[in-house]
């Protein structure tokens, strides 16, 4: 079965709101259109009665004959730009009084006094308006009918005008439309883009429900259903967490003892052979699994310190920080023939941090510059006074295609597959980093071989005390 075709909101928006305008402007053009044409027949009809009405009213009888005193301004009135003609007949008794003889004659004839009756038809082939009034005259046994017709140029004219106008307005009120629009679209999906900006910049495993302040009633569902993805979550991976801190620290007691045990065996001093080999991939294996289990527990408490709550940072003297990490490490640095420098500028680096955890982050990274550098290489630890500390060493480095990944769980590259190590440092170091609003870059040493590591942590002014 073919995907659906996937349309953007604003798009569908567009066509569901523009094709309804777009109906509404064309009813609105017919019906404007057919007001237009009756407004103005009904304009050009009352100045044609008007003149029918005018004639009529000078009709009298003198010496038992109809009379009449054709006035100018009867047929005035009916004068335009467009110089339309002008025709007219008055019949009195079947017998035409004045006018043009052949002026065709209304189908069906007024016969109450002032009766007034309109009618199409074709006179000298042009198609002519006639109106025609009864007058009753006294003495006179029928009504005198007066007709006055004129050509229909001035009517066509004023229409085409009011059409071409209604045209202009429609088409402008169309483009208008379309131009205002997407604007408008925009405006009403602004609350939308709102909750997906909370929900794009919130920091990694972060599952504090969106507020529901800004968010308008038809998307209330929606968020609401993702705040209890968020809570179902956050529910997970506080069990996993609490289920990898326990088991770790519950599996911490039975190696030392074990451990333990492996030293004694030691001490016994087995005789050359398989059983001391056994005893010596057991002690290699135990020790690879107490550290495996030491870094799960830091990982698990790196990511707890990351999913938010209160913010327990406070100022930290970095290089203070850095020396006590190297420290640390530099027994691990002899035992593997490595050389430690450390260097740091005399007075303090202020930063914002959690001693504790930045420490833990400054000592995995050591860590990791000992376990993956060359035979006797060099590690450098390098505190800046801008509030940013470099661990360097002379390792295979990472290549820049995987340093994406190199934060990954277990993440094992080529080179350091036959090294000791579980994958979890560079975990460990993005937790820490992200939990205290730190920075970390992976880059070359440049012309040199190996990795360069820069993390940059929040600082304070030089003035504040970092001892408290």
């Amino acid at each position: 079965m073919p995907a659906r075709r996937v349309s953007s909101i604003t798009r569908r928006m567009m066509v569901g709101m523009g094709f309804p305008l777009a109906a509404l402007a064309l009813l609105l053009g017919v019906g404007g259109a057919v007001t237009i044409n009756e407004v103005v027949e009904g304009v050009n009809d009352r100045l044609l009665g008007a003149s029918a009405r005018a004639i009529a009213e000078t009709l009298a009888l003198e010496n038992d004959e109809v009379t009449l005193d054709l006035p100018a301004s009867a047929l005035g009135m009916l004068e335009n730009d467009a110089r339309d003609n002008v025709y007219y007949s008055v019949w009195a008794n079947g017998e035409l009084l004045t006018g043009y003889p052949d002026l065709p004659r209304v189908s069906t004839l007024p016969d109450d006094d002032g009766e007034m009756v309109y009618q199409y038809a074709y006179y000298r082939d042009y198609r002519i308006r006639i109106a025609a009034v009864a007058r009753k005259v006294p003495r006179i046994n029928r009504p005198v009918i007066v007709e006055v017709a004129e050509t229909l140029e001035a009517r066509h004219a004023l229409r085409d005008r009011m059409l071409v106008a209604l045209a202009i307005l429609e088409v402008l009120l169309i483009a208008v439309s379309l131009g205002l629009l997407p604007l408008a679209v925009r405006w009403g999906l602004a609350p939308l883009k709102r909750v997906l900006s909370a929900m794009g910049t919130r920091r990694e495993a972060d599952f504090t429900p969106l507020s529901l302040d800004y968010v308008p009633v038809e998307l209330r569902g929606l968020v609401g259903a993702f705040n209890g993805l968020l809570g179902r979550l956050d529910a997970a991976m506080q069990g996993i967490r609490r289920f990898t801190a326990d088991a770790s620290h519950q599996m911490r007691t039975p190696l030392s003892i074990l451990r333990a045990h492996v030293a004694a065996l030691r001490s016994a001093k087995l005789p050359a052979g398989p059983a001391q080999q056994s005893l010596t991939d057991i002690d290699a294996a135990t020790g690879r699994l107490q550290r495996l289990l030491t870094q799960l527990l830091a990982l698990a408490r790196a990511e707890g310190a990351r999913e938010g709550g209160p913010d327990l940072r406070r100022p930290a003297d970095l290089a203070e920080i850095a020396r006590a990490a190297s420290v640390e490490h530099a027994p691990q640095a002899v035992k593997m023939g490595i050389d430690l420098h450390f260097e740091a500028p005399e007075q303090a680096v202020a930063i914002l941090s959690q001693p504790d955890l930045a420490g833990e982050l400054v000592g995995n990274l050591i860590d990791n510059a000992i376990r993956y550098n060359r035979a006797k290489g060099v590690v450098t630890v390098t505190v800046l006074g801008d509030g940013a500390v470099i661990v360097e060493d002379e390792g295979p480095g990472i290549p820049p295609d995987a340093r994406a990944t190199a934060f990954e769980r277990f993440g094992r590259l080529a080179p350091d597959r036959g090294r000791e190590g579980s994958g979890l440092g560079l975990a460990i170091v993005r937790a820490l980093a992200d939990s205290l609003g730190a920075e970390v870059e992976l880059a070359d040493r440049g012309a040199l071989p190996g990795l360069r590591v820069t993390v940059r942590f929040p600082t304070v002014s030089t003035g504040v005390d970092t001892t408290s």
